[in-house]
């Protein structure tokens, strides 16, 4: 681990355009110091595993001894820190200057107050997972990605055993997402929603965000916050632009040939516009699905355009191969106006959908609700 003895002011410039200006995140790494966590469990192996996380950091082992271990370092005060037994009792630590005694089966904790909070919080979702992962495990992969199935995109041939798993499952997240944020809201003057911002700023309304991503808390510039942010600006930029003229961009087709959205956009027909990368697993999950979308309306009025924000040109062309995209495809150009920063695109998949008079008139908008808007749009007795 490095040793930081000084205050470090790190100023990471996360270039996202909103509204005309370049917005900033700023993290604030504070002095490290030593800290110390004793610990037992119950586990049977030799070690437990020890890591910083939000963001990730390498992993270190400390011994197991007669049920016991003690993980000593040093980091910056405030990090993220998880420590695991590889039995599944893994728990995340705030670094603080007061020793930590845990128990990692029963969540017993004597520490700070804040660590103290930090692993109650964390013990109402182990409650949560408790009952959801044996039923999770007790179903076949094939259960499992109808489910999955049936929350991305919809499964018309679902049996009622189908329904009843889905309304299972989306109990358990449904009961989890609103622990998560009741953890963030009872913790709102201290740094505790930095973690649970990091983990899960994707699944939270824009709305909510909104009310947890802001200067005048605590938590505004920890490290972990970076990646909210992002999110966050993206998002309030892609609500600036509904109902605005779409944003034009230069991309290059497989051949190396260059294409400007405004070669298809206000040309009398409607463009999805699908920004996604080769490494991008939930892009790749949802290819079944936008091949049903593209085979049902490319013939009544939808341009359909899969925009690649690969850095390597070969990983782009071998996943068209690979996947057999039938629309038509762009890659991002590098050194160029960035479609990605265009459109407030934070994370992908993202789906952009524009009028045929070249409003811009849905985003971020995918699976069931994508399929709903453009069965609004194209109604079967068109």
């Amino acid at each position: 681990m490095n040793v930081n003895k000084k205050t470090i002011i790190t100023i990471l410039l996360a270039l996202v355009t909103m509204v005309g200006q370049a917005q900033t995140f700023t993290p604030v790494v504070e002095d490290s110091i030593d800290f110390v966590i004793t610990g037992t469990t119950t586990s049977n192996n030799d070690s437990v595993a020890t890591f910083p996380c939000a963001p990730h950091g390498q992993s270190v082992k400390f011994p197991i001894q007669d049920g016991r271990f003690t993980v000593t370092g040093r980091l910056p005060r405030n990090t993220f820190f998880q420590i695991g037994d590889y039995e599944g009792n893994d728990l995340r630590f705030i670094v603080d200057d007061v020793p930590t005694e845990i128990n990692l089966v029963t969540g017993e904790v004597k520490g700070s107050d804040l660590q103290q909070r930090f692993i109650r919080c964390q013990m109402r979702e182990r409650d949560i997972d408790n009952v959801m992962e044996p039923w999770w495990e007790s179903l076949s992969d094939e259960e499992k990605d109808r489910i999955i199935t049936m929350r991305g995109n919809g499964l018309p041939e679902a049996t009622s055993k189908d329904s009843a798993n889905f309304e299972k499952y989306e109990d358990f997240m449904g009961d989890r997402a609103a622990l998560v944020r009741k953890n963030i809201r009872e913790n709102k003057d201290n740094i505790i929603p930095a973690w649970y911002l990091y983990t899960d700023y994707d699944k939270i309304l824009f709305d909510e965000l909104r009310e947890f991503v802001c200067e005048d808390v605590p938590y505004a510039h920890h490290p972990a916050m970076e990646r909210p942010w992002k999110s966050y600006w993206g998002r309030l930029q892609q609500s600036n632009i509904i109902g605005k003229p779409f944003i034009d961009f230069e991309a290059e087709a497989p051949d190396g040939t260059k294409h400007r959205l405004s070669e298809y956009a206000r040309h009398g027909q409607y463009v999805l516009i699908d920004f996604w990368a080769s490494w991008c697993g939930p892009c790749i999950a949802s290819f079944p699905f936008m091949k049903q979308i593209y085979a049902a309306y490319k013939d009544r009025g939808l341009c359909f355009i899969g925009v690649s924000c690969d850095k390597d040109r070969n990983s782009w062309l071998k996943a068209l191969d690979k996947h057999q995209l039938p629309w038509m495809a762009l890659l991002c150009l590098a050194n160029k106006e960035d479609a990605l920063d265009l459109y407030g695109v934070s994370g992908i998949p993202t789906v952009i959908l524009i009028a045929p008079d070249g409003t811009i008139i849905a985003t971020d908008i995918e699976g069931k609700e994508l399929k709903a808007k453009l069965e609004e749009i194209f109604p079967d007795n068109q």
